[in-house]
């Protein structure tokens, strides 16, 4: 079976530098590289997906600037780093939340034509979110692990709940297979 894990956003700038930093990523770096590293050896494509924005980007009206283009924010966290040197990573630049928005990534996908993709990263309701939807409107089986997913926490959106809804809503509104635990896939 090919897989392609698509890795959303596992940059420093989501997780200990810059506006966005968000600690909580600390939770699912270790069980993304566990997963990377057992993917990797079954010969799944590893497909980095990146926020890289100019400084001027108009998501800045929505969101405080971060991960710019050259920035350390818009670099991959340490931790997965090696990853990148495998023969099977690609690393695709985006400047949106879906990882389809004037990017190669649908490219990409046909031309690897995987039997299922994996997602993983951050943030669960907001990039993970609109690449999984572009995933399955393109009908790709899509699977995600509830420990390789997270999001930030703040007064107005309390992580956990935020986390346990939007899970649900991938699993019962877009057919996406969710389980608990990475090695599970």
């Amino acid at each position: 079976m090919t897989d392609a894990v698509i890795i959303v956003d596992m940059l420093k700038g989501f997780y200990n530098t810059g506006n966005l930093a968000n600690p909580r990523m600390a939770r699912i770096i270790p069980k993304v590289a566990m997963l990377l590293y057992k993917k990797e050896r079954q010969g799944a494509w590893l497909i980095f997906l990146a926020d890289n924005h100019e400084p001027n980007d108009k998501e800045f009206k929505v969101w405080p600037p971060h991960c710019i283009k050259g920035s350390e924010e818009s670099e991959i966290v340490d931790e997965l780093r090696p990853f990148l040197r495998s023969k099977k990573a690609i690393h695709i630049p985006k400047t949106r939340y879906s990882g389809f928005f004037r990017t190669n990534l649908e490219e990409t996908l046909e031309r690897l034509k995987p039997e299922r993709v994996i997602v993983v990263g951050t943030c669960t309701d907001i990039c993970v979110l609109y690449t999984v939807a572009g995933l399955r409107m393109r009908d790709y089986k899509t699977l995600i692990s509830r420990d390789c997913v997270e999001t930030f926490n703040s007064e107005k959106h309390p992580a956990g709940e935020i986390n346990r809804e939007t899970l649900f809503h991938l699993k019962t509104i877009l057919g996406v297979k969710v389980v608990e635990k990475a090695r599970d896939i």
